[in-house]
């Protein structure tokens, strides 16, 4: 993309990218440090996108660059944790089933599958956004988390 495009791009889309990131990440600052990332993969983009696909593919860098960042931060989270003596905080229970629910998502191979359920699961999207996330059907959506869950009882269970 040249300079203007993504100039253009940034003046049209920037809010809407940052609004769409806040509902993922919940923290204004974190949402809007991911929009500005986002716009420096625009720029990097070496192909040709059709205008009427930009704001999609800036959705698809956003949710991706979200993903990321939850996933690094909860690797700190569990490097952290077992770095430091056990200290009881407050939310420690919360610490404690957001690892549980991490662990039992990471029995799912399928990359795909692991992404809708954490979609689901963890950051509590409906079928209907999960399904526009990832851009497959709803009744898709609703067959990957059925199987990740037999597969996670499969494992768990056995």
């Amino acid at each position: 993309m040249n300079h203007s495009q993504i100039n253009d791009a940034y003046i049209n889309y920037k809010s809407e990218i940052t609004r769409y990131l806040s509902q993922i990440v919940k923290q204004p600052q974190d949402a809007e440090d991911l929009a500005q990332d986002c716009f420096i993969r625009l720029m990097n983009v070496t192909a040709q996108i059709p205008e009427d696909r930009v704001l999609y593919y800036l959705k698809r860098i956003a949710r991706n660059l979200a993903m990321d960042s939850f996933r690094r931060r909860t690797r700190t989270l569990r490097r952290d944790s077992r770095l430091e003596s056990p200290a009881y905080h407050v939310d420690t229970p919360e610490l404690e089933i957001n690892e549980g629910v991490n662990e039992i998502v990471s029995h799912i191979n399928n990359t795909e599958h692991r992404q809708i359920l954490e979609l689901r699961l963890i950051h509590g999207y409906s079928i209907k956004e999960t399904a526009q996330m990832v851009n497959r059907s709803e009744g898709m959506i609703k067959s990957s988390v059925f199987h990740a869950v037999n597969r996670i009882r499969a494992k768990v269970i056995s």
